[in-house]
């Protein structure tokens, strides 16, 4: 009989008789032994009823019950696959699976086990496998996988990033472009956080120019971000001529020896924006 049968078998009595009546009748019933034992994997048991008569005669039958394994357990609400954000895969806890095979008292077998992880992931996504697995007594084994797959983490994004701006040219000579930060927002594993130096590209003098930096990022996972901003330098101011001479009224004898001298100029600017020199008349 199945487990289940078994323990809710009850003995009865078995009746006994030699078919006659009267002072010659020997009839009855006695009750039935049982030995041996059974548990969720099965087992054996035997029944034993025996009569002795007034005349020291005596009856026996033996019935032998084979005790089926119970039924084997199941995972209950097994998980099933699962795409996830790198931010759920971070927080993810895996629970244990509870298990039944739906029956009770000695044919019963229920519990949980762990879930045992294999596969790693990062900002860039990844692989995780959960394995369930349980072994009864019987020697019996179920298993079960989920399998999760991790997505990448968002794309990083320049922090702040400058716009367009017009400088003049003295403002140009001492300008340096600053790194870059950048960040995904998110921690752990999924993070994405770091500067990016700009790269200068274009010219300038004292006539103005344009100037470009350039800010690029590539993560691990091959993803670029870029950022430009365009510098447009003003002209230098314009050269003014140093104390020029107001106008003067001569002697004939100081016209004959009076020389014309060059005369400077300057912007009062140095370096790229500097125009100075003289100039004759």
């Amino acid at each position: 009989m199945t487990c289940e049968e078994a323990a809710v078998f009850t003995v009865s009595d078995l009746a006994y008789t030699n078919g006659e009546t009267g002072s010659c009748e020997i009839a009855g019933s006695v009750p039935g032994l049982v030995s041996g034992s059974f548990d969720a994997c099965g087992g054996s048991q035997t029944i034993t009823w025996t009569f002795t008569d007034d005349c020291g005669r005596n009856i026996t039958h033996t019935q032998t019950i084979t005790v089926e394994p119970a039924a084997q357990a199941a995972f209950i609400n097994a998980p099933a696959d699962v795409t996830m954000t790198c931010e759920e895969a971070a927080v993810f806890t895996v629970s244990d699976l509870a298990y039944t095979n739906g029956e009770t008292g000695s044919c019963e077998i229920a519990g949980s086990v762990p879930g045992l992880v294999s596969g790693s992931f990062d900002a860039c996504g990844g692989i995780q496998t959960i394995t369930w697995t349980f072994t009864d007594a019987c020697d019996r084994t179920i298993t079960h996988s989920q399998t999760i797959t991790v997505e990448p983490a968002a794309q990083a994004v320049f922090i702040n990033a400058p716009s367009d701006i017009t400088l003049t040219c003295e403002e140009a000579v001492t300008f340096t472009p600053t790194d870059l930060a950048y960040t995904n927002g998110e921690t752990g594993a999924c993070e994405i956080v770091g500067t990016a130096p700009g790269l200068v590209s274009g010219s300038f003098d004292t006539c103005g120019g344009t100037q470009t930096i350039t800010w690029t990022f590539t993560d691990a996972c091959d993803r670029t971000i870029t950022h430009t901003q365009t510098i447009t330098v003003d002209p230098a101011p314009q050269a003014a001529f140093i104390n020029a001479p107001a106008d003067i009224t001569l002697t004939c004898e100081e016209a004959a020896l009076f020389t014309i001298s060059d005369l400077a100029y300057t912007n009062g600017e140095t370096g790229s924006c500097e125009i100075a020199g003289s100039a004759p008349d």
